[in-house]
């Protein structure tokens, strides 16, 4: 009978690890391989971005084939409560310092937050409403653990990691700035 409890426990504790959904650690080091559409242009591009350092001012180094390479630094202001996120070609200084009220490809503390506790979240300008039985999401072949956010006009969605350390965006479409982007792998 003993055998039997202990089997069953066994059994229950291994169902409940394979169900968890995969949540990438982000840390420095990091490398976040994206893909990116200009819609203006009909155009795809691979967009790398690497943390290079994860403590404020956060910087992350992108390389974009054709286009270049650079850091972008994102400061601690923005981290904790930016409310937009920049979604742009970089400049083409060495450094682009993102304004106190942008983030980059991650959403800050307060709008996570917001996400978590009331399901709404405003972001560029757009107010987004998480819900249910959404598309999963999938990075390096497996299911993230992820929220899915929608505006009310159906047009712009959001893949966001549920992770309050880093809650990366994992995928935007129709994002008004009229670049998608797509994590295809964390390493």
């Amino acid at each position: 009978m003993k055998k039997l409890i202990v089997l069953t426990l066994y059994s229950l504790l291994g169902l409940t690890v394979l169900a968890q959904k995969y949540i990438p650690q982000v840390k420095t080091g990091t490398v976040l391989n994206y893909t990116a559409y200009a819609r203006a242009f009909g155009q795809t591009l691979p967009a790398i971005l690497t943390i290079t350092e994860i403590n404020a001012p956060l910087r992350m180094k992108w390389v974009i084939n054709g286009l270049g390479t650079g850091i972008f630094e994102i400061s601690a202001k923005a981290i904790q409560s930016g409310n937009k996120m920049a979604l742009r070609e970089p400049g083409f200084e060495e450094i682009t310092k993102l304004k106190d009220s942008e983030t980059l490809a991650f959403l800050s503390k307060d709008t996570f937050t917001a996400l978590i506790n009331n399901k709404v979240f405003e972001l560029n300008g757009q107010k987004f409403t998480v819900t249910d039985g959404a598309p999963s999401y999938n990075i390096d072949g497996k299911e993230a653990d992820t929220f899915y956010a929608v505006t009310a006009n159906g047009k712009t969605k959001l893949w966001v990691l549920n992770n309050p350390d880093f809650p990366l965006i994992c995928k935007i479409e129709g994002a008004p700035q009229g670049i998608d982007l797509a994590l295809n792998s964390v390493q």
